[in-house]
């Protein structure tokens, strides 16, 4: 989120702002969630995009391409922090398998933007296109660079 907000061309000065960094957390989490996939099985027979898959048939479900379905979000691959729909991700899950722990997750998220922001407001993106651990089911960044600030006392 925070290599994100950085790229993002005027948006770092902006994301002190609760409306602006709540907003750019969604966005991303619909765009870019860190869990990418969801691994789970029928419960019962079931046909699905035109194939019949009996009872226990293993799913992988691809999250990471959910929230550019132009059918619920137009103009899919822009990054747009006020859609009207912005919570129609699934990055937090649906239905029974919502997480529990979703409100909490924004909060830090959204604090944790506004905060950076705040107190590191010069800060530029060290590397825009870090690569990212991409595995089957999560990503992460491969390398984190850590600035550390000295205030004159």
């Amino acid at each position: 989120m925070l290599r994100r907000a950085l790229a993002e061309p005027g948006l770092w000065q902006r994301a002190t702002h609760p409306e602006t960094a709540g907003a750019w957390v969604e966005e991303v989490l619909r765009r870019e969630p860190p869990v990418t996939t969801w691994r789970r099985t029928t419960a019962r027979s079931v046909r699905l995009g035109g194939v019949d898959l009996p009872p226990g048939a293993p799913l992988l479900l691809m999250l990471l391409g959910s929230g550019s379905e132009p059918e619920v979000f137009p103009d899919p691959g822009r990054m747009c922090p006020h859609r009207p729909n912005i919570r129609q991700h699934l990055a937090f899950g649906a239905g029974r398998h919502r997480c529990p722990g979703a409100a909490l997750a924004r909060t830090e998220a959204t604090v944790a933007l506004r905060r950076a922001a705040h107190h590191l407001p010069h800060l530029t993106p060290d590397a825009p296109t870090a690569p990212l651990l991409g595995l089957l089911s999560f990503r992460a960044p491969l390398s984190v660079t850590v600035w550390r600030t000295v205030v004159p006392v």
